[in-house]
């Protein structure tokens, strides 16, 4: 066994030291900590009843094979393990069923039985209709035409972008809100998505960077300069593309405006936006109403992904930054001189694309920044022709402390 459980410990003791050992750690969640808690409890109830066949003294390797959790998992279904009597003892959820099998892998692996353990695989999702192309064309058309509204505030302007990206791009709330200022292309045209398949763990994540339309990026600009002034409230830097409108509580703790939105939070957002556009497209010919949940929206999206790396690789990225630095240079010395003519657009084109491979790669904005500071492109002219959008450029700016008196070295943009 691994961590600081103590291989003696056996049955329900054994459960919640692994627990506790799951919410000690740094990437645990609070929510992800309780549920770590509660299913090491339930499944020690599970021993002491007549119906499960191990008891207080069951080891980890029995703890952990298919049909001892399996007994576990139908005895919980069943709802006689809970604490408090339920209305309905014999229904089961399906959520439920999902929470408990993601929690028995991780008290796995903190007690380091991989390769000992059998667990059950986690059951198919059920089956949705995707919702087809024309619907989604007909929201996102919607969502603009709220956003466009005279005095429409910051969160129509934020679920137009979240809403565009959705429906080209498939990706999930947690995977949205995860997302952060570097992962936009410096031109607004691409997002990078650290991919989180269900029930994979974090050995089973990937990397795309996806497309985005035209209306993705307008939308996208005006939701930054909505959380510019969201952020001016906010202490510090931040990188978090999604941040929250309203201050709020959580864990206790109160929450300022301009904080990392959570996928509690976006899905509350997402399904009053959604109920809007239903009320204002009732009665429309070809409109059916969407449903208010972005899980089953996205179903129906197949986008043109490509793959990219987790992390830079040293040596490539190393490589890309001097092409870039040389294409800078040849750039300002162009426009130094005045030379507006073909040279000039043909090094414009070369950098910009020196800026995207670059930025594929997942070199860090700031990074890219400071190598066409060092050529002498900085004035937003000059990093327009780079392929910077101003936007993009003033989240790096705020996400970098740079200008705000916050010890940071590099220069205003």
């Amino acid at each position: 066994m691994t961590g600081g459980v103590d291989p003696q410990l056996t049955g329900r003791d054994l459960l919640l030291a692994a627990a506790a050992e799951v919410s000690r750690r740094p990437s645990t969640s609070p929510s992800r900590a309780r549920q770590a808690v509660w299913v090491a409890g339930e499944y020690g109830r599970a021993l002491e009843r007549p119906e499960h066949p191990l008891g207080e003294d069951a080891t980890a390797s029995e703890l952990f094979r298919r049909d001892h959790v399996e007994k576990y998992l139908e005895l919980a279904g069943a709802g006689v393990l809970r604490l408090r009597a339920a209305r309905d003892p014999r229904k089961n959820s399906d959520h439920s069923a999902k929470i408990r099998l993601e929690v028995l892998h991780l008290l796995v692996r903190v007690l380091g039985m991989e390769s000992a353990s059998d667990l059950p695989p986690q059951p198919d999702p059920p089956n949705k209709d995707p919702v087809v192309e024309r619907p989604r064309v007909l929201l996102r058309e919607r969502l603009r035409q709220l956003a466009d509204v005279p005095g429409a505030g910051p969160g129509r302007i934020r679920m137009l972008a979240m809403g565009a990206i959705v429906c080209e791009t498939g990706v999930r709330a947690g995977e949205l809100c995860a997302c952060t200022v570097g992962d936009l292309s410096p031109s607004l045209d691409e997002l990078r998505v650290v991919r989180r398949p269900q029930g994979s763990g974090e050995a089973g994540t990937y990397t795309e960077l996806l497309p985005l339309s035209d209306l993705s990026g307008k939308a996208l600009i005006r939701w930054l300069s909505e959380r510019r002034a969201l952020m001016a409230r906010v202490e510090g830097t931040a990188t978090a593309l999604w941040v929250s409108l309203h201050g709020n509580h959580r864990d206790g703790q109160c929450v300022p405006a301009g904080t990392p939105l959570q996928p509690r939070g976006l899905g509350r957002a997402w399904t009053r936006a959604v109920t809007e556009a239903n009320l204002m497209m009732a009665g429309t010919p070809g409109w059916e109403p969407l449903p208010t949940c972005m899980e089953q929206l996205r179903r129906g999206v197949c986008p043109k992904a490509t793959g990219a790396p987790m992390s830079p690789d040293p040596g490539r990225a190393a490589g890309l930054l001097d092409l870039l630095a040389g294409r800078a240079t040849e750039l300002s010395a162009l426009r130094a001189a005045q030379d507006r003519g073909a040279a000039e657009r043909a090094a414009r084109s070369a950098l910009r694309r020196a800026v995207r491979d670059a930025w594929a790669e997942g070199i860090d904005h700031g990074a890219q920044l400071e190598v066409l500071f060092a050529a002498g492109l900085t004035d937003a002219p000059s990093l327009a022709a780079a392929g910077w959008e101003p936007a993009v450029l003033d989240a790096v700016d705020r996400a970098q402390g740079w200008g705000r008196g916050g010890g940071a070295n590099g220069p205003t943009v």
